[in-house]
Protein backbone atom coordinates (compact mmCIF):
# COMPACT_ATOMS: atom_id res chain seq x y z
CA UNK A 1 0.00 0.00 0.00
CA UNK A 2 2.79 2.42 0.93
CA UNK A 3 6.20 2.19 -0.67
CA UNK A 4 8.31 2.91 2.42
CA UNK A 5 7.29 2.86 6.06
CA UNK A 6 9.37 3.57 9.12
CA UNK A 7 9.14 3.15 12.84
CA UNK A 8 10.93 4.97 15.61
CA UNK A 9 10.64 4.56 19.38
CA UNK A 10 10.77 7.28 22.04
CA UNK A 11 10.58 7.30 25.83
CA UNK A 12 8.35 10.35 26.25
CA UNK A 13 4.67 11.03 25.62
CA UNK A 14 3.39 12.26 22.26
CA UNK A 15 2.27 15.41 24.06
CA UNK A 16 5.86 16.06 25.22
CA UNK A 17 7.19 15.32 21.73
CA UNK A 18 4.80 17.86 20.21
CA UNK A 19 5.22 20.43 23.02
CA UNK A 20 7.23 22.73 20.74
CA UNK A 21 4.17 23.19 18.52
CA UNK A 22 4.73 23.82 14.83
CA UNK A 23 8.49 23.29 15.11
CA UNK A 24 7.96 19.69 16.30
CA UNK A 25 5.49 18.96 13.52
CA UNK A 26 7.80 20.46 10.87
CA UNK A 27 10.78 18.44 12.12
CA UNK A 28 8.81 15.18 12.05
CA UNK A 29 7.53 15.86 8.53
CA UNK A 30 10.99 16.90 7.34
CA UNK A 31 12.53 13.75 8.79
CA UNK A 32 9.87 11.60 7.07
CA UNK A 33 10.53 13.36 3.77
CA UNK A 34 14.34 13.13 4.08
CA UNK A 35 14.05 9.39 4.73
CA UNK A 36 11.65 9.10 1.75
CA UNK A 37 8.96 7.48 3.89
CA UNK A 38 5.30 7.41 2.93
CA UNK A 39 4.50 6.70 6.57
CA UNK A 40 6.44 7.24 9.79
CA UNK A 41 5.11 5.76 13.03
CA UNK A 42 6.65 7.02 16.26
CA UNK A 43 5.98 4.60 19.12
CA UNK A 44 6.02 6.16 22.57
CA UNK A 45 6.49 4.14 25.74
CA UNK A 46 6.69 6.04 29.02
CA UNK A 47 5.52 6.19 32.64
CA UNK A 48 2.96 8.80 33.68
CA UNK A 49 2.94 10.71 36.97
CA UNK A 50 1.19 7.77 38.71
CA UNK A 51 3.97 5.41 37.51
CA UNK A 52 1.61 3.70 35.04
CA UNK A 53 3.18 2.52 31.79
CA UNK A 54 1.58 4.14 28.74
CA UNK A 55 2.01 3.49 25.04
CA UNK A 56 1.08 5.98 22.32
CA UNK A 57 1.77 6.26 18.64
CA UNK A 58 2.14 9.28 16.40
CA UNK A 59 1.60 8.64 12.70
CA UNK A 60 2.90 11.00 10.04
CA UNK A 61 1.92 10.24 6.43
CA UNK A 62 2.73 11.80 3.08
CA UNK A 63 -0.97 12.34 2.36
CA UNK A 64 -4.46 12.15 3.84
CA UNK A 65 -5.09 9.15 1.55
CA UNK A 66 -2.28 7.16 3.18
CA UNK A 67 -3.69 7.95 6.64
CA UNK A 68 -7.15 6.81 5.53
CA UNK A 69 -5.72 3.58 4.08
CA UNK A 70 -3.85 2.92 7.32
CA UNK A 71 -6.96 3.36 9.46
CA UNK A 72 -9.06 1.27 7.06
CA UNK A 73 -6.42 -1.48 7.05
CA UNK A 74 -6.43 -1.46 10.85
CA UNK A 75 -10.21 -1.63 11.14
CA UNK A 76 -10.58 -4.36 8.48
CA UNK A 77 -7.55 -6.57 8.97
CA UNK A 78 -5.47 -5.92 12.02
CA UNK A 79 -7.47 -4.13 14.67
CA UNK A 80 -4.78 -2.56 16.82
CA UNK A 81 -6.57 -1.04 19.83
CA UNK A 82 -6.18 2.60 18.77
CA UNK A 83 -7.84 5.40 20.71
CA UNK A 84 -7.49 8.81 19.05
CA UNK A 85 -5.70 11.47 21.08
CA UNK A 86 -6.82 15.04 20.53
CA UNK A 87 -3.81 16.85 19.06
CA UNK A 88 -5.16 19.94 17.28
CA UNK A 89 -3.26 21.87 14.64
CA UNK A 90 -1.11 19.11 13.16
CA UNK A 91 -3.03 18.53 9.93
CA UNK A 92 -4.79 15.44 8.66
CA UNK A 93 -1.49 13.80 7.69
CA UNK A 94 -0.51 13.49 11.36
CA UNK A 95 -2.54 11.66 14.01
CA UNK A 96 -1.86 10.53 17.56
CA UNK A 97 -3.33 7.47 19.25
CA UNK A 98 -3.23 5.85 22.65
CA UNK A 99 -2.70 2.12 22.43
CA UNK A 100 -2.93 -0.39 25.26
CA UNK A 101 0.27 -1.13 27.16
CA UNK A 102 0.08 -4.81 26.20
CA UNK A 103 0.61 -4.09 22.49
CA UNK A 104 4.34 -4.52 21.94
CA UNK A 105 6.61 -2.70 19.51
CA UNK A 106 7.04 -6.05 17.71
CA UNK A 107 3.26 -6.25 17.17
CA UNK A 108 3.27 -2.70 15.81
CA UNK A 109 6.24 -3.55 13.57
CA UNK A 110 4.37 -6.59 12.15
CA UNK A 111 1.37 -4.32 11.53
CA UNK A 112 3.58 -1.92 9.55
CA UNK A 113 5.17 -4.78 7.60
CA UNK A 114 1.76 -6.08 6.58
CA UNK A 115 0.50 -2.59 5.76
CA UNK A 116 3.44 -1.31 3.76
CA UNK A 117 5.63 -4.17 2.71
CA UNK A 118 8.85 -4.07 4.68
CA UNK A 119 9.19 -1.94 7.80
CA UNK A 120 12.34 0.13 8.05
CA UNK A 121 13.42 0.98 11.55
CA UNK A 122 14.63 4.56 11.59
CA UNK A 123 16.90 6.46 12.03
CA UNK A 124 19.27 3.64 11.07
CA UNK A 125 19.87 3.55 7.35
CA UNK A 126 20.63 0.57 5.15
CA UNK A 127 24.30 0.18 4.31
CA UNK A 128 25.24 1.39 0.86
CA UNK A 129 27.00 -1.24 -1.22
CA UNK A 130 29.18 0.09 -3.98
CA UNK A 131 30.42 -2.18 -6.71
CA UNK A 132 33.81 -1.49 -8.22
CA UNK A 133 34.70 -2.74 -11.64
Amino acid sequence: MVSHVGMSSIGISVEQLLARGDASTREIKLFRQMEKLGLLMIVSGYYDEQKNFKREILVSTESVEVMKKLLLFNSNAYQLPLKALHQPGHGEEMSAFEIDKFTSRKTIERFLEEFGGTSTSVPSRPKQHHQHE
